[in-house]
């Protein structure tokens, strides 16, 4: 063992190392790794009840190379070896409602004793190791999230421009990153959000300015509403920029966000779940899905090269299975189903 001053050091950076390992995508079996280094154990062992719905047992093993290639020959030496319960440390930590945790230390087989001192420290690893294991399921649950309502704007062809307290672009979806490369209206100037017009600039820094977190006696501003003019000519951007909650000592927190709306781009429903919901054909599924894009039946026929009695035949086809009677009531219908909400985003499909 190292001296008291450094082993407390080491010991501070393996915590360390263990909330960063296990929030930044790790593994439990490579903080038992860590904690086998810093106790001079020959093996560790973790195991995790979760009591939340049913009793669910996981057991994790982290072990010297020397026992793998000694002991590992003589199954009955190590068993026998693992059983004597003397020689073991065990740190037990959690709730009784919720989970439990258990810490097994075991010394090497010809080495010296662990020290006295070993029992309060393996407790307290093992309060850490709960603590960043249950932190990571928690930022693992808040990114599966994030991609979720991130992929969904997509679909449904919105835009989101997430900014921090200064301002700054911190985080936009698909749909927003297509319209600022675009370079159609909107841009990035020195990671800040800019429009392409001055006119039009001044007003969204001014509602981007007052959007930004408020003070704790400030009232959070209502979300503004604003256009943006494109330099091609294209229809105007629909923008809407809401304050969002930022705690001021967490940098990098989201301060307000700029959704944003194109209307020459639209959602389109997913094809597989259009025929599931309404049991449509393939054929079928392609014909609705160009109604709903804003295609006439004339211009669908031409894109998907069929003629147009097989187009107005899908169509009445369509109309009987989806109980409606008129093309204006088929794409309220498409727009509004749960079709919409695929979980293929529009956008490029390789990343």
């Amino acid at each position: 063992m190292l001296d008291r001053g450094r082993h407390t050091a080491e010991i501070a950076d393996i915590i360390e190392s263990i909330y960063d390992t296990l929030t930044g995508g790790g593994t439990l079996r490579q903080c038992l790794k860590l904690v086998r280094d810093v106790t001079g154990a020959m093996e560790v062992t973790l195991e995790i009840e979760n009591r939340d719905a049913s009793v669910r047992h996981r057991r994790l093993t982290s072990s010297a190379a020397e026992i793998r290639d000694a002991t590992m020959r003589d199954a009955d030496h190590r068993q026998g070896l693992f059983a004597t319960t003397g020689a073991r440390i065990t740190a037990d930590c959690g709730d009784p409602q919720e989970d439990h945790y258990r810490l097994h230390l075991t010394p090497s087989h010809d080495g010296p004793p662990f020290s006295p001192d070993l029992r309060p420290l393996a407790e307290d690893l093992l309060r850490h190791l709960r603590r960043a294991h249950r932190l990571a399921a928690r930022i693992d649950r808040s990114e599966q999230e994030r991609n979720v309502y991130s992929g969904t704007l997509d679909r449904l062809a919105v835009g989101a421009i997430f900014l921090d307290a200064q301002g700054r672009v911190i985080h936009t979806t698909r749909v927003a990153r297509d319209l600022i490369d675009s370079q159609d209206g909107l841009r990035l100037s020195r990671g800040t959000l800019a429009a392409a017009d001055a006119l039009d600039n001044r007003a969204l820094q001014s509602a981007i300015r007052s959007r930004l977190t408020p003070g704790e006696t400030v009232p959070r501003p209502r979300p503004q509403t604003l256009v943006v003019s494109r330099p091609s000519g294209a229809r105007e951007l629909g923008l809407i920029v809401h304050s969002l909650s930022c705690t001021p000592e967490a940098p990098g927190g989201f301060a307000a966000v700029v959704m944003i709306r194109d209307p020459d781009s639209s959602g389109e429903p997913e094809r597989a779940i259009l025929r599931n919901l309404f049991a449509m054909t393939a054929a079928e599924a392609e014909v609705a899905c160009s109604l709903t894009s804003g295609l006439s039946l004339d211009e669908t026929a031409q894109s998907l090269n069929i003629s147009r009695n097989t187009a107005r035949t899908h169509l009445r086809s369509i109309f009987s299975k989806s109980g409606i009677s008129r093309q204006t009531e088929l794409m309220r219908l498409m727009l509004s189903s749960a079709a919409m909400l695929g979980m293929t985003p529009i956008a490029s499909q390789d990343e």
